[in-house]
Formats: C-alpha cells, sequence, structure tokens
C-alpha cells in the first residue's frame, strides 16, 4: 500500500479530523479565556498568564485535594485564578502572602509532582493554603515573589513534603 492510499483510507481521514476538531476547539477556549482575562484586567496591570493551570483548592476545604484547569494572572498587586468549565474564582492579594514555594503535597497528601504552594491570610485574617500546578514551578514563584513580595519579609511557615519534612524552597528571589 502506498502512501496517497493510506491517505485515501476512511478510518485515517475520520481520525485526521476529529485530531483536528479536538485542536481546534482547544485554540477557541484558549482564546475564550484569554479574552475573559482581558475583559476583566487592564493589560498593562498583567505581568503574567498561565492557560492551563491545575488548582487544587484551598487547603480550609472539605475532602481531599480537587482538581480544575483554568487560567492563572499574575498582576502587579494580586494572583487571580478562574476555572476553565466550574465557576470558581481566587484572588490573593500579594500583601496577605505569607509564603511561596514548591512542594508535593496539598491537603496532606501526596500529588506525585511539584506544585506551587501559597500561603496567604484570607479575608478572616486566617493562614490558608491554595496549590497550583504551573509548568516551571520555580521560575513562576521567583515571578511572583519579585513582583508582589519584592522586599517583604514572609512568614517561616512552609508546607511539608510527603515524608512530613519541610518542602524545598526552589523559589529564592532575584539573587539566584
Amino acid at each position: 500500500m502506498n502512501f496517497l492510499a493510506g491517505l485515501a483510507d476512511p478510518g485515517w481521514l475520520a481520525f485526521a479530523l476529529l485530531f483536528l476538531a479536538v485542536l481546534l476547539y482547544l485554540f477557541y477556549r484558549r482564546r475564550l479565556e484569554e479574552r475573559r482575562i482581558i475583559e476583566k484586567f487592564p493589560r498593562e496591570r498583567i505581568v503574567l498568564s498561565s492557560f492551563g493551570t491545575n488548582y487544587y483548592g484551598l487547603e480550609s476545604e472539605p475532602g481531599g485535594p480537587l482538581r480544575s484547569i483554568g487560567a492563572l494572572v499574575l498582576l502587579k498587586d494580586r494572583l487571580y485564578y478562574r476555572a476553565r468549565f466550574a465557576k470558581r474564582e481566587l484572588t490573593i492579594p500579594g500583601a496577605a502572602i505569607t509564603y511561596i514555594g514548591v512542594t508535593d503535597t496539598h491537603k496532606g497528601r501526596p500529588l506525585h509532582q511539584l506544585v506551587v504552594a501559597i500561603r496567604f491570610l484570607n479575608a478572616e485574617g486566617k493562614e490558608e493554603k491554595a496549590a497550583f500546578r504551573l509548568p516551571l514551578p520555580a521560575q513562576c514563584t521567583a515571578a511572583i515573589k519579585v513582583t508582589l513580595i519584592g522586599g517583604r519579609a514572609m512568614s517561616p511557615s512552609r508546607p511539608t513534603t510527603g515524608s512530613g519534612a519541610p518542602a524545598a524552597d526552589y523559589s529564592a528571589g532575584p539573587e539566584d
């Protein structure tokens, strides 16, 4: 069978069309998320955005780590997350952040991957923890620290790894 005859096979053609449709759908969803963020925030306030970010929920929420996919936006004064499909949003003011680093657990359970852990003071003044899986976690934490933390001292509380040991802090500031 030659190459051109293989392309004429209806099974191959159906697979190729399905693959193309999925790619177009993903592109459409990404553009929709991007447009939603640009409508919500002026471009000059946006420092960094990450689409396809996995969010594992807040530590205070009942149950194990949840998982939703959406966009995480680093603004000049806060972090903003919006889920792609669920009606879930989270805003973390930069001034409320007490710790940021990389860990492999959330809600006391191993995630089997490195995630960015952010501890912050919620509206009631209690410490809360959120976890996100981002591409290049060390670089993302450095960008967040430079933008939102600056020279401000943060709390010494740190999340632990699955073994109970303190998580490695791969996210030192700009001096690294």
